[in-house]
């Protein structure tokens, strides 16, 4: 019965996390280039189940396996694309095709999808956060003002090619957040997405990838499941008082 208690309660613990992830989309579902996370929910390992020995030497025979209840501490970033909205600022860019942009932080190189660009006093690409955007060749600039970013990413200024945007594919299970739009892997090097493969759109954004309708029937089977959770550990506890208070006395 104690085992019991503790799935029903790993349980709550896991739909309230699942919630958390919930409700993190939905705060962030305006910021562009966010992409969803999503809670991934495995299984304690197993217990195997023998049949005690009655004393006559024979030996125990395995019964079954039990479950010892769930967590979900491991987070996963969607993918997808979101839906790409017309800004006609030409420092905005965005990406629609698969992978992400490359950008450099005080803790080294990240990653993301959000287009939302601007130019330094020096001239030079940078993200709303300050973070210079790479290309092949570094860090981008200095640009005049008539620059132009073609489909494939190749930067044009006063006509002459003067970098290509990096863009680098990572699979969404090794990201890590960092930030709201800012992501990052310790256990994967990103791979260099073909310039053949690329389409991008200057004057553009990437809208976030969280679907409304989508989360809020996650949301509700969330708390429908936190609510039969809590109510089988409420049965348990009150049986198990059962069992000490009334039980013990006869």
């Amino acid at each position: 019965m104690i085992r019991g208690l503790y799935s029903s309660a790993t349980g709550m613990i896991v739909n309230q996390k699942l919630t958390g992830s919930i409700e993190e989309n939905l705060d962030n579902i305006r910021n562009p280039g966010y992409r969803e996370e999503q809670r991934i929910v495995e299984s304690f390992p197993s217990m195997l189940l023998q049949r005690m020995s009655a004393g006559d030497g024979t030996e125990k025979v395995p019964i079954g396996g039990m479950g010892t209840g769930a967590l979900a501490d491991q987070l996963a970033i969607k993918t997808s694309s979101g839906l790409v909205v017309e800004t006609d600022q030409p420092t905005d860019v965005a990406l629609v095709s698969q992978g992400f942009f490359v950008v450099q932080t005080t803790a080294g190189e990240r990653y993301t999808r959000n287009g939302h660009f601007e130019l330094d006093e020096a001239n030079r690409l940078r993200t709303t956060a300050g973070n210079l955007v790479l290309g092949d060749n570094g860090e981008i600039g200095p640009l005049g003002p008539n620059f132009s970013i073609e489909y494939d990413g190749t930067i044009r200024d006063n006509g002459e090619i003067v970098d290509h945007l990096r863009i680098v594919d990572i699979q969404g299970t090794e990201l890590q957040r960092e930030g709201k739009t800012t992501l990052y892997s310790s256990a994967q090097i990103p791979v260099p997405v073909p310039r053949d493969m690329i389409q991008m759109r200057q004057g553009a954004i990437e809208e976030s990838n969280v679907n409304v309708n989508d989360q809020m029937v996650k949301m509700v089977v969330a708390m429908r499941a936190y609510e039969a959770s809590q109510r089988v550990l409420q049965i348990q506890d009150q049986a198990l008082e059962k069992a000490v208070n009334d039980v013990g006395r006869v």
